[in-house]
Order: C-alpha cells, then sequence, then structure tokens
C-alpha cells in the first residue's frame, strides 16, 4: 500500500484529511502541521538556560509568537497536530519502527499475536513504564513490571523483556527522544496559556510517562465483508493522560478524528513528523478550553486493512502535581467550566472517566493510534 499524501492547505499548512467514507459532503477536521523551528530557535538565542525574560511575555519573537497561536489554535479548537523541525533525528524515527516492527515478527510473541488476532481485540502491543526514580528510561532495560505484552483477560497485559540488545537500546533512545519532546511542548503550552514558559517544569520531574509499540495484524477479507466494509481496529476514546505523540505507521493509514459534527475524518502522517494530540487531562486543567478529540483506527476494503505498526508516547505530569486551575478568571468565557475543584493529577489518572469531559459513553485508554 502506497503512503497517502497529504493535501496541503497554502494558507495554514494544514494537513486537509479527506471526507471518509460514509461522510461525503461532511466538512473534512483539518490538523495543522507546526514547525517547532522557532522555538529551538529562540532557545538557542536565550542560552542553555531559556531564561523567562526571553521566551514569556509580550517580548516573543515574531515567530515564536506565531508559533505559540497556531498551537494555542489547535489546542483550542481541534485537539491534534502534527509537528515536523521536532528535534528527533530521522533515523531513530526509522530505527524505532524497525525494530518494533521486527519484535512483533519474532517468537514468541509472534505467536501470541497469532492467537488474539481476529478475536475479540484487533491489536496487540508491548508497553513500556519506567520503574519509580527512573522517569527517563534509564537503567536495567530488562527490569521487572516495566515491560508488559497485551492483551490478556481482556485489556490486561503480562510481564515481558525486550528479545534483543538492539530493541532495548533503540527503545530507550527514543523514551529519552519524546521525553524532551514532551518538555518542549508543555513549554509552548505553557506560552499558549499566557503562562511563564517553565511553567510545567516541577509538574513534569518525576513523571512516569508510558510508551507503548502497537502490532494490528492485517485484517482478513472475510471479516472486513462481514462488517459491511469496515472494521474498527481500536474504538473511538480519548486518551486519558497529558499529551500523546504519535509515530505512526508511515505505510498504512487508518486513524480517524471526529469532528464536532460527529463526521470522521482519516488523518495521514506527514513525512518526518510526529502527531501530538492531547489526552483528557489538558481539557480538565484548562476548565474545557482545550479539547481532547475522540479518534479510533478503522480498517476497510481495499485500504488500511494490511499490517500497521504505531508506537504512542503517552505524556505525564508527575502524580503530585496538583491541577488547579491554569487560566485566570478574566480570560475565561462563558463556555468554560466553573465546577472544577483542584486535585491531584494521580487522583485524575486514577479516576479519570469521572472527571473527563464527555461523560460515559466513550472509551478513554492508553488508547491505541
Amino acid at each position: 500500500l502506497e503512503p497517502r499524501v497529504p493535501a496541503r492547505c497554502k494558507a495554514c499548512s494544514c494537513v486537509a484529511s479527506m471526507a471518509p467514507s460514509g461522510s461525503v459532503g461532511a466538512p473534512a477536521m483539518e490538523v495543522p502541521t507546526i514547525s517547532l523551528e522557532p522555538y529551538f530557535a529562540a532557545e538557542a538565542a536565550a542560552g542553555a538556560g531559556c531564561a523567562d525574560a526571553d521566551l514569556s511575555g509580550a517580548e516573543l519573537a515574531p515567530a515564536l509568537a506565531e508559533l505559540v497561536a497556531r498551537v494555542r489554535q489547535a489546542c483550542e479548537e481541534v485537539g491534534f497536530f502534527a509537528v515536523v523541525d521536532h528535534g528527533v533525528d530521522a533515523s531513530l524515527l526509522g530505527a524505532q519502527r524497525r525494530e518494533c516492527s521486527a519484535f512483533f515478527a519474532r517468537p514468541p510473541q509472534c505467536n501470541i499475536i497469532g492467537m488474539v488476532a481476529g478475536g475479540s481485540s484487533r491489536f496487540t502491543w508491548l508497553d513500556f513504564v519506567p520503574s519509580p526514580g527512573c522517569s527517563d528510561g534509564e537503567g536495567e532495560a530488562g527490569a521487572a513490571f516495566d515491560w508488559s505484552l497485551g492483551p490478556v483477560a481482556g485489556r490486561g497485559s503480562m510481564p515481558w523483556r525486550p528479545d534483543t540488545e538492539a530493541l532495548a537500546a533503540t527503545w530507550l533512545a527514543y523514551y529519552a527522544s519524546m521525553g524532551r519532546l514532551v518538555h518542549v511542548l508543555m513549554r509552548i503550552f505553557a506560552l499558549a496559556l499566557g503562562l511563564p514558559v517553565n511553567a510545567f517544569d516541577e509538574a513534569l520531574r518525576g513523571h512516569r510517562s508510558a510508551m507503548r509499540a502497537i502490532l494490528y495484524p492485517e485484517v482478513p477479507e472475510a471479516d472486513l465483508a462481514a462488517g459491511g466494509g469496515e472494521v474498527d481496529r481500536s474504538p473511538e476514546h480519548t486518551d486519558w493522560g497529558c499529551v500523546t505523540v504519535l509515530l505512526a505507521d508511515d505505510r498504512v493509514g487508518g486513524l480517524e478524528i471526529r469532528g464536532k459534527d460527529g463526521a470522521w475524518s482519516p488523518v495521514s502522517p506527514v513525512p518526518g513528523g510526529l502527531l501530538v494530540n492531547l489526552g483528557d487531562l489538558l481539557p480538565f486543567w484548562t476548565e474545557g478550553r482545550w479539547v481532547a478529540t475522540p479518534h479510533r483506527v478503522v480498517a476497510r476494503l481495499g485500504e488500511t486493512s494490511l499490517r500497521r505498526v504505531s508506537v504512542p508516547y503517552f505524556g505525564l505530569v508527575n502524580r503530585a502535581t496538583v491541577l488547579a486551575p491554569l487560566l485566570p478568571s478574566e480570560d475565561k468565557g462563558a463556555d468554560v467550566r466553573t465546577d472544577v475543584k483542584p486535585l491531584t493529577a494521580g487522583e485524575f489518572f486514577d479516576q479519570h472517566e469521572k472527571y473527563a469531559a464527555g461523560g460515559v459513553g466513550r472509551t478513554r485508554a492508553g488508547g491505541g493510534a
């Protein structure tokens, strides 16, 4: 299957999502593509210390101010955006894709995948969560309970180990690069909210962000026919964390986002880019100003049904972070929630279905994409 080349909106560099099957005439939801180069340029100009006076407030360089405005708009209206010039080496992106794809093709895990394929689950995963005190992913790569393979007994998983040194080394290098990127994104988010650039730095210390490699086995034609030409590989959901950074399959699509009108729009990967989406924590923390957009992965006859591998990094703040309202009172619109009482991120994570916007009826997961 050839990669789907995203059409570009000349005015705003958007990835123009095409209307999916069954929604002819429905407006497509556009996911903007945003270069992070202005942030890195401003950081370099400010020096290693990244002084608040140089990156915060009214003295933003024009290019950085435009970047911040575009991120703010994406977070308020779409909840998704693609980033390029993100500072992660292309060779590391390629190595992570290759190692994860090869992992799922090797025994014994490929035998487990064969048992679950075609059952109630349409995907399997390798999860990584660092041990306490090891939030940067350093340390013993095979540490017990850091790695797990699923699904087992529904959405559970079992302890696992990386089966090659190359996988472990590449995984940990990529995990560390995602931690640095989320740090950058959270600094841009702070500026977009009118906060000091380092407003979230303390919240990121001691985080235990998770990373998952997901394999979607090829969907048999008989299953597609039985489903009327469409099969959900990952049902509609929002991510329950803070911010997700996705390394999408660059050959096989299927990721779709749901617009406010209920129409679904495909999201095409940007060459060399990474896809960013907000989890439920940020809409809660901004009292509904920012949005977490429902998304799913589907397979259809003739497209998006081949073997697919993606790697989401679920960026989290530490559990002790107090989720006090971020927006000043004068910046709150009439549609912003006012019934939010401060709680810790740990309390939010433990009860995200209670606190996240949207109510009952939507799956919330560390999700598939």
